[in-house]
């Protein structure tokens, strides 16, 4: 082996002996290194718990109340507060990156689209990024509800047949679908109305849509 190696031109003591001089030249730069990722890590972990966990707290008591509010189904002053306590408007702006925040932007989009305020309704349900299954799914379709409002069909079928992809379901999915069939009633296109009723008739026999799958699709097959 060891004159296989000096007839390859390898020296193993030399080898050795270059990777300490560079570990003894460069020890400070190594040392400065191994120091910055802990300081990374640490700090990472200081800032979730000094930082994020209070503010995510905060924001927690501060959307109580309007998300009391919208329970009983007063949108403005869930939107606007009172003099007390915080509405959904000021909850999304002071603490919009947390799950709270995000909350509060769900809301807000839910309670412009009550009210009939129909482009901030577009504007919070777009910018809402929640972390569970269903609201974004909700989301996405009340934000079709606001195109449809506003007249842009193009835009709510876009937004439906979107929610009708996340997440497939027996309860999301065909409602989506059945949204996604009357807009295209709408717009007069019996065709693509009549594929949507019939992915409810075929696929989620247990849902609420099921029941009225077969009035609408001979509604768009008249079209």
């Amino acid at each position: 082996m060891e004159k296989q190696n000096e007839k390859e031109g390898v020296n193993i003591e030399d080898v050795i002996s270059k990777s300490e001089l560079f570990l003894e030249k460069n020890k400070t730069l190594l040392i400065i290194a191994v120091v910055a990722v802990l300081v990374i890590i640490f700090g990472f972990f200081g800032l979730k718990k000094f930082y994020f966990q209070p503010r995510q707290e905060r924001a927690n008591a501060a959307v109580f109340a309007a998300e009391q509010w919208f329970a009983q189904g007063d949108f403005q002053k869930a939107l606007d507060g009172d003099d007390r306590f915080e509405g959904f408007v000021s909850v999304a702006d002071r603490y919009g990156k947390t799950k709270a925040g995000q909350r509060a932007k769900y809301c807000a989009g839910i309670c412009y689209l009550q009210l009939g305020d129909f482009n901030k309704a577009v504007n919070y349900l777009n910018s809402y990024k929640g972390s569970d299954v269903l609201t974004p799914i909700f989301a996405e379709i009340a934000a079709g509800d606001a195109a449809l409002e506003l007249g842009d069909n193009a835009v709510a079928l876009r937004h439906y047949e979107a929610a009708a992809k996340m997440d497939e379901n027996d309860i999301t999915t065909p409602y989506a679908l059945m949204k996604a069939g009357c807009a295209y009633l709408v717009d007069n296109n019996g065709a693509k109305a009549k594929t949507c009723f019939e992915q409810i008739k075929e696929k989620y026999p247990y849902s609420t849509e099921y029941r009225d799958a077969d009035q609408y699709i001979a509604l768009a097959g008249n079209l």
